[in-house]
């Protein structure tokens, strides 16, 4: 992370309405992490602070990887508590497979081949997709990233 915040995030300059986007991670045990979709950074809000969809990676024994967070504004809006598929679907260590569909006002998640998140939310329809790392304060942790493909299904 960039040395002094909470999370980085690495993003695209170009904003995604409907989407699918699929891609593999590998994360540290003592780290947490995610994919912001349709997310903003506007100086007038909360001084730049990315906000939006996060579709979690989350390698604690909570299990919520695949779940549908909203980074600093509402918190959770769909977790995993209720499924224990998905919970069981993330494999750390390993590089998992994501599948993340969001069309019109649908967001669907997918860990593995194991379907997770089922969201229907009309808050925000379009914005970047990022790659986000939180600090830690254990020193050389590390999330990896590859096979990142994304078909644009238009606005």
């Amino acid at each position: 992370t960039v040395p002094g915040t909470p999370n980085s995030f690495l993003c695209t300059e170009k904003m995604f309405s409907n989407f699918i986007l699929e891609l593999e991670v590998k994360v540290d045990t003592a780290l947490n992490s995610g994919i912001q979709i349709r997310s903003s950074s506007f100086e007038e809000y909360r001084n730049g602070r990315v906000h939006g969809y996060q579709v979690e990676i989350d390698p604690s024994e909570r299990a919520w990887s695949g779940g549908i967070y909203d980074e600093a504004r509402r918190g959770w809006l769909y977790d995993l508590q209720k499924n224990e598929a998905a919970r069981k679907a993330f494999k750390n260590g390993e590089w998992n497979h994501y599948r993340i569909e969001a069309i019109e006002d649908s967001i669907r998640t997918w860990v593995n081949g194991v379907p997770a998140a089922d969201l229907v939310d009309s808050m925000t329809a379009t914005g970047f997709i990022a790659l986000q790392v939180h600090n830690s304060r254990i020193e050389g942790l590390k999330v990896r990233w590859r096979n990142i493909r994304i078909q644009d299904l238009g606005p």
